[in-house]
C-alpha cells in the first residue's frame, strides 16, 4: 500500500502542476474545447486514483471541481476570473492535502466554503443535480487529442537512478583503463575489435542513462502561468506570458535549482517592469503588458531569455537608491559603464521599489537570482531599454553531474577545475607574462593587465615540488562565477576531459575551495577545485562591488575585435589561425593516431578525428593538435607549438592562395600567413552532427538478413543515413531498401521502395531495382527519393 501512496502522492504533484497551467490558458482562450477537455482529464483522473485509495476528502473536492467543469463543457457556464480563481483554489486545497499525506501532517481547514464557492458559478437549476457521478461524461466522449498511444514510461527512485550513473561511470572508467593496457599490447585485430564493440555498447549506456537524468524545462515553466496570473491580479496589471522552447531538456537538478530565480525574476519583471494599463496607454504602448520567456540549447550551455516590454531600467533612479543605500558613491557611480551600473542591481538590499509589498521592495530578489545560478555554474547578463523592457539571459551548464574539466598538478598532487571558468592557458616563460609584486602582493602582468596572482601550491599549502627541463610553469587565467578575475598558477595542465562530479566528504566541502570530487579516467579519485572558493582564499571579494563590476563589464576595445592564434606549424613555418574556430589544445599519443581510410585520423575516447595538416606519424611520444570546430563538426589541427594570441586590429593583405590563405597579417612584428579554416571542414563528408537529422532507412529482410547486417547496413551508415531493422520504424522511414526477391504485398504500392538484385544486370520484364554492390548507383538513387525524384 504504502508504494501505491507514494505513487499517487508523485503523479498527483504531476498532474496538478499541469492542471494549474491550462486552468490559466483556459481563462485566457474559454472558446478552446480541446483545452477544457484536457483540463477536464486532470481533474478525472486526480478523482480516479482518489477512489480506488479511499481517500474521502480528496475524493469531494476532485468531485467538484470534475461537476463545475462539466458545467463548462456543456456550456452551462463560462470561464472567468472567479470561477478559474475558485477551481484553483480548490487545487491549492488537494495540493495541501497531498504535501499532508506526505508528512502524516494534517489539515484542519474547511473544505465546504471552497467548494460553495466554486459551485456557485452554476445555474440555480443545476445545483440541486450536483453530486452524482460525471465519470460517463467523459467515458463516454471520445477523446479527440487521444489518437496517439500514450508513452510508456516507469517510476524509479532517484537514489536508484544515481546508483545507476555511478555504476555506468565507473564502467567507462574500466573500459579506458582496459583500452591504456590494450594499447601496450602487441595488434591483435580479433580482441581489438570485440574492444570497439564494447566500447560502443558502453558509450551508448553512457549517454542513455545521461538521458535519464534530463527532463524537460516545461516542469519548471508549467507553474510560471499561474504565478504571473495570482500576480497581475494582485498587482490589478493586465499581464501575458508567453514560454517558447519548453521541450528543451536539462538536468533534473538544475529543475529546482532555477525554480525560485525564475520566480523572483517574474515578480520583479511584473512589479516593476511592466506598467499598469494607464500608464502604457500614455506612452503609446498597447493596456496588456508582454513577458516572454524563451529556452534554448546553445553547444553545452542552455540560454533562458526573460524579455519584457515595461518601462525598463531608470539608470538614474537606480544610481540615487545604491548612492542612498552606501552600495556606491555618487563619485564612483559617475565613472562606471553602462553595464557596470545595471549590475548593481544584483547587490543584496538593493531594492528601486518605492515600498515593500509582499511582491518585491525588499532587495534580496535580485540577490537570489545570482547567487542560486551561481551555485550551478550559471551566469546573468542584462540588456536595458530603457522606456520599452528590459532582457535576461540565463546562462547555464548543461548538467550538473557531468562537466568538461582540466586536470592540474600541483606538487606531486593532481586536482580538476571546471572548463568553463578558465579563460586562457599561458606558460610562465611566455614573453607576454610578467609577475610582479605590488603593496606586498604578488599580481601577473599579462598584455598590459594585471590580475590577482597566486600558485595553487600556496592555497592549498602543499609542498612545491622541482619542475623538470625549463623549469617553466602553467599559468591559467580564471573566472569564477562571481568575483574577480585572477590568474592561478600550477606546475601543469595535465589533460582535458569529462569529469563526473560526486559530492565531497563534509569536511572538504566545509573548507570552500572545492566542488566535490571526480573520478578521472585513470580511475584515481581527485578533488574538484571550486573557482570562486580560490578567488576568496586569495582575497577577492566575491560580491562584486563597484569595482569590479566596471572593471568586468567595460570591454576594451582591442576584446572586441577578432583574435587570433600565433602558431608553428609542422614544416616549422610561422602561421595564424582565428581563435573562433579553436575548442582548446590537446597532447594526443601517437600510438592512438593512424592513416586509416585515406585520412589521418585520432583515436580520442570513441571517437575517430580527421587531423589536418600531417603528413606521417611519429613513432612514438605526443602530438601536439588544436582542436577546431564550426559547431557541429570536430577537426584537428597539428601543430610544432604554440605561440601566442594576438588581436586582429590590421588589415587583412589578400593572399595569391585564397583557398588556402585567407591573408596575410602582422603578429609581433612579423609577417605571417592566416590560414582559411573553411578548406578543413569543405571536404567533410559526414553526415549532420546530430544522428536525429540523419534521414532513416527501413531495411527489409525475409531471410536471415546477415548481408543487409554486414554488408548494406555499415555503407548506409558510412554515408551519412540511419538504419533501422525493426518493422516500427518503417512508417517513419524515408527511404525502404529490400533484396528483389522479397514478397510483400505492400511493396508495390510505396513510393519509397529501393529494391535490390543480386544479379549485375536486370532482367527482361523485371521490376525496376539496383545492383547491390554498385554503391555509386545505390546512394544516388536514395537521395533522388529524399529529393523527391524519383
Amino acid at each position: 500500500m504504502d508504494d501505491l501512496l507514494d505513487d499517487f502522492i508523485a503523479e498527483t504533484r504531476e498532474n496538478l502542476e499541469t492542471l494549474a497551467s491550462q486552468l490559466v490558458q483556459w481563462e485566457q482562450t474559454p472558446q478552446d474545447r480541446a483545452l477544457l477537455d484536457s483540463v477536464f482529464r486532470f481533474v478525472h483522473t486526480v478523482k480516479g486514483s482518489c477512489g480506488f485509495l479511499d481517500l474521502p476528502r480528496f475524493m469531494r473536492l476532485s468531485h467538484a471541481a470534475e461537476d463545475i467543469l462539466s458545467g463548462a463543457r456543456e456550456g452551462q457556464v463560462t470561464a472567468s476570473t472567479g470561477l478559474v480563481s475558485a477551481v484553483l483554489a480548490v487545487v491549492d486545497r488537494i495540493a495541501a492535502l497531498t504535501d499532508a499525506l506526505e508528512t502524516g501532517s494534517a489539515v484542519f481547514d474547511d473544505d465546504d466554503d471552497l467548494i460553495e464557492t466554486m459551485l456557485a458559478f452554476l445555474p440555480r437549476n443545476i445545483m440541486a443535480n450536483v453530486g452524482a457521478p460525471a465519470a460517463d461524461a467523459f467515458d463516454s466522449e471520445t477523446n479527440e487529442a487521444g489518437g496517439r498511444a500514450k508513452a510508456r514510461t516507469v517510476r524509479v527512485s532517484l537514489s536508484l537512478l544515481d546508483k545507476l550513473m555511478n555504476g555506468v561511470s565507473d564502467m567507462v572508467l574500466a573500459r579506458n583503463e582496459v583500452s591504456r593496457l590494450l594499447r601496450k599490447m602487441q595488434n591483435n585485430s580479433e580482441l581489438d575489435h570485440s574492444f570497439t564493440r564494447l566500447s560502443a555498447s558502453v558509450a551508448e549506456m553512457r549517454d542513455a542513462v545521461g538521458m535519464m537524468r534530463m527532463q524537460n524545462i516545461d516542469r519548471l515553466f508549467s507553474s510560471l502561468p499561474r504565478l504571473l496570473r495570482d500576480i497581475s491580479i494582485e498587482l490589478g496589471k493586465e499581464i501575458e506570458l508567453r514560454i517558447d522552447g519548453s521541450e528543451v531538456e536539462v538536468d533534473r537538478e538544475m529543475v529546482e535549482a532555477l525554480r525560485d530565480p525564475l520566480t523572483h525574476i517574474l515578480r520583479n519583471a511584473a512589479d516593476h517592469g511592466i506598467e499598469t494599463a494607464d500608464e502604457r496607454r500614455a506612452v503609446g504602448k498597447g493596456p496588456v503588458g508582454q513577458i516572454r520567456i524563451v529556452a534554448r540549447q546553445s553547444g553545452n550551455q542552455i540560454l533562458i531569455e526573460i524579455i519584457d516590454d515595461g518601462r525598463g531600467i531608470n539608470l538614474d533612479k537606480l544610481g540615487a537608491r545604491a548612492i542612498a543605500a552606501k552600495k556606491v558613491s555618487a563619485a564612483d557611480w559617475q565613472k562606471m559603464s553602462e553595464k557596470a551600473q545595471l549590475n548593481t542591481i544584483f547587490l543584496p538590499g538593493l531594492s528601486t521599489a518605492e515600498q515593500v509589498s509582499s511582491i518585491s521592495g525588499r532587495g534580496v530578489g535580485m540577490d537570489v537570482v545570482k547567487t542560486n545560478l551561481h551555485a550551478i555554474g550559471g551566469t546573468v547578463d542584462l540588456e536595458n531599454y530603457e522606456g520599452h523592457g528590459l532582457k535576461m539571459t540565463l546562462r547555464l551548464p548543461l548538467t550538473l553531474s557531468i562537466i568538461a574539466g582540466l586536470s592540474v598538478r600541483a606538487g606531486d598532487q593532481i586536482f580538476g577545475i571546471s572548463r568553463n571558468s578558465v579563460v586562457e592557458i599561458l606558460s610562465s616563460s611566455n614573453r607576454n607574462v610578467k609577475i610582479e609584486e605590488l603593496g606586498g602582493k604578488h599580481v601577473a602582468l599579462i598584455r598590459g593587465e594585471r590580475y590577482p596572482y597566486a600558485k595553487l601550491e600556496t592555497l592549498l599549502d602543499i609542498d612545491e615540488m622541482e619542475q623538470p627541463g625549463s623549469g617553466s610553469r602553467t599559468l591559467i587565467v580564471v573566472r569564477p562565477a562571481a568575483g574577480t578575475v585572477y590568474v592561478l598558477d600550477v606546475a601543469s595542465v595535465i589533460d582535458n576531459e569529462e569529469l563526473v562530479v560526486k559530492p565531497g566528504a563534509p569536511i572538504v566541502m566545509a573548507t570552500g575551495i572545492f566542488a566535490g570530487t571526480t573520478l578521472p579516467d585513470n580511475g584515481r579519485p581527485m578533488l574538484l577545485l571550486d573557482a570562486s572558493g580560490l578567488g576568496m582564499a586569495l582575497g577577492i571579494e566575491q560580491t562584486e562591488n563597484h569595482a569590479s563590476l566596471e572593471r568586468h563589464a567595460t570591454e576594451a576595445p582591442e576584446a572586441k575585435r577578432p583574435s587570433a592564434l600565433l602558431y608553428v606549424a609542422r614544416d616549422h613555418v610561422k602561421r595564424a589561425i582565428r581563435l573562433s574556430v579553436i575548442d582548446r589544445m590537446e597532447d594526443v599519443d601517437a600510438a592512438n593516431i593512424k592513416f586509416v581510410g585515406g585520412r589521418m585520423r585520432a583515436s580520442v575516447g570513441d571517437r575517430l578525428i580527421d587531423i589536418c595538416e600531417l603528413d606521417e606519424v611519429p613513432e612514438e611520444g605526443l602530438v601536439k593538435l588544436l582542436r577546431l570546430t564550426d559547431g557541429n563538426s570536430v577537426k584537428f589541427l597539428a601543430v610544432e607549438d604554440v605561440i601566442d594570441i594576438f588581436t586582429l586590429d590590421g588589415e587583412i593583405a589578400p593572399s595569391a592562395r585564397p583557398e588556402i590563405y585567407e591573408g596575410v597579417v602582422s603578429a609581433f612584428g612579423e609577417t605571417v600567413e592566416l590560414i582559411n579554416v573553411y578548406r578543413y571542414f569543405e571536404m567533410d563528408a559526414g553526415g549532420p552532427a546530430n544522428s536525429a537529422e540523419r534521414p532513416l532507412c527501413y531495411l527489409q529482410c525475409d531471410s536471415d538478413g546477415s548481408w543487409e547486417h554486414r554488408i548494406l547496413a555499415p555503407l548506409l551508415i558510412a554515408s551519412g543515413y540511419q538504419v533501422s531493422f525493426d518493422a516500427a520504424d518503417r512508417d517513419q522511414a524515408a527511404v525502404v531498401l529490400s533484396r528483389a526477391g522479397n514478397k510483400d504485398e505492400g511493396l508495390d504500392q510505396d513510393a519509397r521502395i529501393l529494391r535490390l538484385r543480386d544479379a549485375s544486370h536486370s532482367s527482361p520484364g523485371s521490376r525496376s531495382s539496383i545492383y547491390r554492390y554498385d554503391r555509386i548507383g545505390l546512394i544516388s538513387a536514395i537521395e533522388a527519393k529524399l529529393s523527391g525524384v524519383a
